[in-house]
Order: structure tokens, then C-alpha cells, then sequence
């Protein structure tokens, strides 16, 4: 049985991102293994986070940030501009690449395409079986796998699609990105385009929508191509990137380990703001956390409970979500057009103190939130 220092559970962005981690710290020259299913896909996926700088795993020659948005409801377009922070897009081929090409310079560093079928921990010892029937040990298992929720209460789903279009008109502004068009057709569930201009002739649009039942891919591209029709007319154009997507909305995310030395990482770990669906930053301060802890030799400070009010939070605005989604861009635009931009996007990331939340809250209408309060639950 081969033994390594770090076994990852799951090689996707979570595991990579702590493998990129740990290779920029004294623990670099570790044995680390990454078990992964499907060893050599890379998904396509759309990365984005807010912050005063890209961060460092963000490589420089796929940078794409704006420091202007919009949300729109009907003709009326609420323009906001940031100060301190940029929006920032990362495509997962240019991390991926990115990563992978840093790994190349560690040999300690391995891949095996397998599947985790069960981990074990016996004291201070993790043991991983997989689907080869074949047993490895290690000190540590990072475990990424996709979350699957044990009750049987429905979560609510953010589900998108996203195709990246190259049109032969200029009809995009690049200096400002859409980050909710709520001018979908009519629907039962809280949905909106959102829109990141790269240039005047080419932008990654995308079709969300909050809810708890199942939409196929079809019918959300369907539902995207309408909004295209509606918006640019007959627009010319050809597709260059296509993404689709399922991220779980919940705050009831319990992550089962078989010991303190089995540490859930990524959305598995509840990493991902149930309210909004970001996960890319929480993923990189997390990752960087969890280094700096091991480099200390600690062996039980290995996971990041959130503050119960920003559990709170999110409950409240699930709770709207799920019994009055039709009210959400409301309380977007509100939320917007009452408090700075850069104090709103700090707000989701759960960078704010409590005394921040009480401005930002107090100049909300109170009248959904109070709704949301009558239907309070763990959502």
C-alpha cells in the first residue's frame, strides 16, 4: 500500500486550487495524490469573483475584469460603478492550463484516474479505496466530491446556461457587464440574464434561474436564444463556448467525514454563498487558510463554520426565493440603489462587520423581508 502526505478526493477546482496552494508553501515538496474519475476533461465552466485585485491563481493573460454593471428591469437600467473592487471572469481551460502547467514542476506530485469508493480513518492514519480495488494511506484526505443532500426536503437550484457568442455587429458595451437583465419570459422561478462583455462584438451571455424543479438543458438554452431574439433582434453570430450548470442553494450543508483527518473542501464543504451561488473566491482564501493551518501543524482547525448571521442572511432571502421568487429583483435593485456597490458586493462575501449590515439592512424595504421572516427555515 503506497502511502502519500495528501490524498485529493476529486481533482476539480477545489482540488487543484488547494494543490496550487500547497505548492506555493513550505509543504511543496509533499507527496500528494489526485484521485479523479474523470482525469484529462477539462469542464467548461465560468469562474467570477469581485476583489481589489486579481487573485494570484488567476493567471495574467486570461484577466478580464469590469468596474461598471447594470441591472435592468424593463426599460429602466440601474448603472452602478465600482471604487475599490473590479469584477473579474476566469474561464476554467485558462486555470486549468494554468495549474496544471505549475505541477508539471513537481514530480511529487501525482494523477490517477479513479473514482474514491470509501475513506477510512484509523487514528491518525486515512485510508482511501477506490474503484480499481486499489487501498491508499495518507495523513490527510481532501475530499472535493460532488455534495449530495441526505434529506429529503427540495433545495433549491441555481441552474444556467451560457454560451460565449461572437457577433458580426457591435452591439455589446465592453466597459460595463450585466449583472442581472431580469427581462426573461414570464416564469414561475426567479430568473435573469447575465452578461460579461469582452468586447463590442463578443460577450459570454447566460440564462439563471432559481428553482427547486427540473429544467433540461434544452429548455434553458431555448429560454436563452429567446432572450437573444427579444434583445438583438436578428443577431448574427456564432457560438465559441458553451457552459451549463447546477450549483445547490442551501444552508443545510452537513459535511460528513470519517474523521478530523477527512476535511470536505469546495461546495461539498459548504464553501459556496448559498444566497448567490460564488464559490471561486471562498474557495482561494479557504485553500490558503487551510495551508497556512497545516504548516502550523494543526490536526482539528482544519474546517471554516460560517457566522450564524450570515446564515441568517441567506435564509431569509432562500425563504423569499422559494415562496415569493417573483419579489427577488426587487430586492436586488434595492439592495443596489441604496448602499454602495463595493459595500454590497463585501456584504455577500461575508467580508462586512455587523455594524456595516445594520446601514446597509436599515435602508432596505422591510416589507418582503418581514414576509421572509413568517416563513423562516433552514433552507
Amino acid at each position: 500500500m503506497k502511502k502519500y502526505d495528501y490524498i485529493l478526493a476529486g481533482g476539480g477546482c477545489a482540488g487543484l486550487s488547494l494543490v496550487y496552494h500547497l505548492l506555493d508553501s513550505s509543504l511543496k515538496n509533499s507527496q500528494i495524490l489526485i484521485l479523479e474519475p474523470t482525469l484529462g476533461e477539462v469542464p467548461n465552466k465560468t469562474w467570477c469573483y469581485w476583489n481589489t485585485a486579481a487573485l494570484p491563481i488567476h493567471p495574467e493573460a486570461a484577466r478580464f475584469s469590469w468596474n461598471s454593471f447594470y441591472l435592468q428591469q424593463g426599460k429602466q437600467q440601474h448603472q452602478h460603478g465600482l471604487e475599490k473592487l473590479s469584477y473579474y471572469h476566469l474561464n476554467s481551460h485558462d486555470f486549468y492550463a494554468h495549474v496544471l502547467e505549475k505541477i508539471k514542476n513537481f514530480p511529487n506530485v501525482h494523477f490517477l484516474k479513479a473514482e474514491v469508493s470509501a475513506i477510512r480513518c484509523i487514528e491518525n492514519e486515512v485510508y482511501v479505496e477506490t474503484n480499481t480495488s486499489e487501498t491508499y494511506s495518507s495523513s490527510y484526505v481532501f475530499d472535493s466530491r460532488n455534495f449530495v443532500s441526505n434529506e429529503n426536503q427540495n433545495i433549491l437550484n441555481q441552474v444556467f446556461i451560457g454560451l460565449r457568442i461572437k457577433s458580426q455587429t457591435a452591439v455589446f458595451d465592453p466597459n460595463s457587464m450585466g449583472l442581472m437583465d431580469f427581462d426573461t419570459a414570464s416564469s414561475s422561478d426567479f430568473d435573469f440574464i447575465y452578461t460579461l462583455p469582452f468586447s463590442s462584438q463578443e460577450a459570454l451571455i447566460e440564462y439563471t434561474a432559481y428553482t427547486s424543479e427540473t429544467r433540461g438543458e434544452e429548455a434553458l438554452l431555448s429560454s436563452l436564444k429567446d432572450f437573444l431574439q427579444q434583445k438583438y433582434g436578428e443577431l448574427a453570430y456564432e457560438i465559441t463556448f458553451q457552459e451549463s450548470g447546477q450549483i445547490p442553494m442551501t444552508t443545510r450543508v452537513q459535511p460528513q467525514t470519517s474523521g478530523p483527518r477527512h476535511v470536505r473542501i469546495g461546495t461539498a464543504a459548504g464553501w459556496t454563498k448559498p444566497s448567490t451561488g460564488y464559490t471561486f473566491a471562498q474557495i482561494q482564501e479557504n485553500c490558503n487558510q487551510l495551508v497556512t493551518r497545516l504548516e502550523k501543524g494543526a490536526t482539528q482547525d482544519l474546517r471554516f463554520p460560517r457566522k450564524s448571521r450570515f446564515i441568517f442572511y441567506d435564509n431569509i432571502l432562500l425563504s423569499i426565493a422559494h415562496h415569493w421568487p417573483k419579489r427577488l429583483p426587487e430586492v436586488f435593485i434595492n439592495l443596489f440603489s441604496t448602499s454602495s456597490p463595493d459595500l454590497v458586493f463585501r456584504f455577500l462575501s461575508e467580508k462586512t462587520t455587523f455594524w456595516e449590515e445594520l446601514k446597509l439592512l436599515s435602508r432596505l424595504k422591510f416589507g418582503i423581508f418581514l414576509k421572509g421572516l413568517t416563513r423562516y427555515g433552514t433552507y
